[in-house]
C-alpha cells in the first residue's frame, strides 16, 4: 500500500500563544510525503529538508500513533519526506509535515475522511510528538486548506476560512533556531486583551492590520527587535513575525525591494501567498 500527500507552510496573522485563538495565511512553500505501509510496527523515514537530512522522527512516530488508535490496526511505515521549509523559524513546519504525513498515510490505506477529521488527526499527532504548544489547529488548517484560517486551537474547531489575493512575500529567515518546545514554560497570559482585539481586528477582514500589530506586540514580548516591520512599514508593506520567530515576513507587491533592503539580515525567501 503506497500513497502520497503534501501540505504547505503559513505566515502569523494572529499568534494563538495568548489566547487559543489563532490565524494565519498559507504561502507556496511545500512538504511532501511519500509512504509505503508495512504489516509489522516499524518505521523507516528519511527526512529531507532544503537538502538537508534530519535525523528527528518524533513527529512521525506520533502520527503513526495516531493513526494507528484511529484506525485501530498494527502497522509500520516506510517513506521520504522532503520538505521546502526552513525548521523551528515559526513558519509551521511541522503542521505541514503533520499534515502531509497523515494525508500520505491515509491515502496509502485508501481511507477517506473528512479535511476535518484529517486535521484532527494532525493535530493530535503533533501534540503526542510534543512539537506544538497551542494545539495548532490554525496552523494546521492553514497548512491543508490554503487561504486564510482562522481557528479556535483549544476546542480544535476552524472558525473561518477565506480566499486571499496571492500576493508576494518575503520571507526574512535568521539562522537563528526557535523550537516550540523550548516555549511551553513561558506566560503569554498578559498579552490576551492585546490580542482579542487584534483577532477581532482580523475576523472582520483587516488582516493586514493584525498582522503588523501582532507582529509588534509579540516580538516585544518575545525579545526580537522589531526593525525587520519597521523597513517593511517604511516601503510601504505590511510585515509580521513568523510564529514564534525568529523569521519574519512581508507581504508586498515589491518583493525585490523588500528583499534588498532585509537582505543583510538574514536569509531572503521570495514565494507567494496561496
Amino acid at each position: 500500500m503506497i500513497g502520497s500527500g503534501k501540505a504547505s507552510s503559513a505566515v502569523t496573522v494572529v499568534n494563538a500563544f495568548a489566547t487559543g485563538m489563532g490565524a494565519a495565511i498559507a504561502i507556496d512553500l511545500w512538504t511532501y510525503a511519500n509512504v509505503e505501509i508495512l504489516n509489522e510496527e516499524k518505521i523507516e523515514m528519511k527526512i529531507t529538508v532544503r537538502g538537508k537530512e534530519m535525523q528527528d522522527i518524533r513527529l512521525v512516530k506520533g502520527a503513526v500513533d495516531t493513526l494507528r488508535s484511529f484506525t485501530g490496526a498494527s502497522f509500520g511505515v516506510r517513506g521520504t519526506i522532503e520538505s521546502e521549509i526552513p525548521v523551528a523559524k515559526g513558519l509551521k513546519s511541522s503542521s505541514a509535515a503533520a499534515n502531509a504525513l497523515i494525508s500520505a498515510m491515509l491515502n496509502a490505506m485508501d481511507i477517506q475522511i473528512s479535511p476535518m477529521q484529517l486535521l484532527k488527526l494532525s493535530v493530535e499527532a503533533a501534540r503526542r510528538s510534543g512539537v506544538t504548544v497551542t494545539g495548532a489547529m490554525d496552523d494546521a488548517a492553514t497548512s491543508y486548506l490554503g487561504g486564510l484560517c482562522i481557528a479556535n486551537n483549544k476546542k480544535d474547531e476552524l472558525i473561518s476560512r477565506s480566499e486571499v489575493e496571492k500576493l508576494p512575500v518575503v520571507l526574512l529567515v535568521p539562522a537563528e533556531e526557535v523550537l516550540s518546545e523550548d516555549l511551553k514554560n513561558m506566560d503569554f497570559s498578559p498579552l490576551a486583551p492585546y490580542v482579542e482585539k487584534i483577532l477581532q481586528i482580523a475576523s472582520n477582514g483587516e488582516w493586514r492590520r493584525a498582522l503588523v500589530l501582532n507582529g509588534l506586540i509579540y516580538s516585544a514580548y518575545l525579545g526580537y527587535s522589531p526593525e525587520p516591520i519597521k523597513m517593511a512599514l517604511e516601503m510601504k508593506a505590511v510585515a509580521g513575525l513568523c510564529g514564534k520567530g525568529p523569521a519574519f515576513f512581508a507581504i508586498t507587491r515589491d518583493p525585490e525591494l523588500i528583499a534588498e533592503e532585509w537582505s543583510a539580515l538574514g536569509e531572503i525567501v521570495i514565494t507567494e501567498l496561496r
